[in-house]
């Protein structure tokens, strides 16, 4: 007879509660041994792990999308990329699984290392050093060092693929005896992109240059700052003995990634794209760059903060306002500081009819429902555990969540308190229509 089964039938209530609480703690004790062995005996499978500060989500669903036409492909759900999302996905891993690309993400020091030791990757790809950890490393150099540690537990046959780009990535190849195969922008990579541009409502292209040949790349993602995501994937893919070329052509197809620079098309014809997934602020010089360069009749931005700074509220949230009102036509700033980028938005001269400042996020998305244009673009930015996701979504219809704190730190995309009264799924994927200058 099943034990729970068992226990349940025989057991009062406080017996049940002990048993409980004793089978969650031995199951608890056992899942890391568990996967640990289990990986072990997923010998067939090629592990690929995908760590950095930014680009990692991409990168993986670029280069899961490259590898499917090969076989059984494996790869990690959404952004689940720590402590429980890592061991997850190892134990998700069958012996038919060609490939496995895992995400591999840190919350502290010492994470990557006891993830690194249980997934025991084939391929590591590093993607960049940014400044997204501040706050938990200090510096860029333990940053540096953390993610330096996926690369300890290759074995001697495996390959590091690592971003001739950053310094700091790139110095990581003296520290390890596996192969090392280099993607970047300059002539010595073995692995190299030229001539990228992405001026909205175009999308990334380069020239990718492997092996003595020059091709094309077209993606559908949003903003140069992508390309090393994308180099990554189709090097890895190489390695893996994919043909670039039709890797390329496989990871032409893969849509931005929800909160990652995401272009929506709103009911009323403007364009929002959505940003606000990670707030650090190499992806915030990411989006403004976009933004500065856009080719649109009216561009606008709705903002609420900023991580991984040491700057103090007031000083992030009034240069925030001076760049809104340089390069927008209208911004709306949500938070209880957002009257110091409104104040600096209208010194810096936007007309103070097309800027606002809310408390909460109900009155910001009221008001944009109301002053949005047909052919606005407007950039939906700020850090994940502000959810200025019910902003976009309410632009379609009615939401059941407008709480003004919220401890989970997934997208509301996925979260069972958003109940919104329309088909999400399909309202995401009407398709962006760019009107305006080109």
């Amino acid at each position: 007879m099943n034990i729970v089964r068992f226990i349940s039938t025989h057991a009062d209530a406080g017996e049940m509660l002990f048993a409980r609480r004793f089978l969650y703690g031995i199951r608890r004790r056992l899942s890391l041994p568990l996967t640990f062995l289990w990986r072990r005996l997923m010998m067939r499978t090629t592990v690929i792990a995908i760590t950095g500060s930014v680009g990692k989500t991409t990168a993986k669903e670029c280069l899961a999308a490259a590898l499917e036409p090969y076989g059984p492909v494996l790869k990690t759900h959404q952004n689940q990329n720590d402590r429980s999302g890592v061991p997850r996905t190892i134990r998700a891993m069958r012996p038919w699984h060609r490939f496995a690309v895992v995400e591999v993400g840190t919350g502290g020091p010492g994470d990557i290392r006891r993830l690194a030791r249980l997934l025991k990757p084939d391929v590591a790809i590093i993607l960049s050093v940014a400044r997204t950890h501040t706050n938990m490393f200090g510096n860029l150099e333990n940053t540096a060092a953390e993610k330096a540690q996926l690369l300890r537990f290759l074995p001697r046959r495996g390959v590091a693929v690592l971003n001739a780009d950053d310094q700091r990535v790139c110095r990581m190849a003296d520290a390890i005896k596996a192969r090392t195969v280099f993607f970047g922008s300059t002539p010595a990579c073995d692995f190299r992109a030229d001539a990228a541009q992405a001026i909205w409502p175009d999308r990334l292209q380069f020239g990718f240059v492997t092996g003595g040949q020059r091709f094309n790349v077209q993606t559908q993602l949003v903003g140069t700052h992508w390309l090393s995501s994308v180099l990554a994937a189709l090097a890895a893919a190489g390695v893996c003995g994919i043909p670039v070329e039709a890797a390329a052509r496989k990871i032409a197809q893969v849509p931005p990634f929800m909160g990652r620079m995401q272009p929506v098309a709103l009911p009323g014809g403007a364009i929002m794209i959505r940003d606000e997934e990670n707030g650090s602020p190499d992806t915030l010089d990411a989006m403004l760059e976009v933004l500065r360069n856009a080719r649109v009749v009216r561009r606008g931005l709705v903002f609420s903060d900023q991580s991984d700074t040491k700057d103090s509220p007031r000083r992030r949230l009034r240069k925030m306002g001076q760049l809104a009102g340089e390069l927008c036509d209208f911004a709306t700033f949500v938070g209880v500081h957002a009257h110091h980028a409104l104040a600096a938005a209208t010194a810096s001269g936007m007309d103070p009819s097309c800027c606002r400042a809310f408390a909460n996020l109900q009155d910001a998305a009221r008001w944009l429902n109301q002053s949005l244009g047909p052919d606005d673009l407007v950039f939906l930015k700020g850090r994940g555990t502000d959810h200025l996701s019910r902003i976009l979504f309410a632009q379609f219809g009615s939401i059941g969540c407008w709480k003004s704190s919220c401890g989970i730190t997934r997208l509301c995309d996925v979260c069972d308190q958003l109940k919104p009264d329309f088909d999400m799924e399909k309202a995401l994927a009407a398709p962006v229509i760019v009107k305006g200058p080109r």
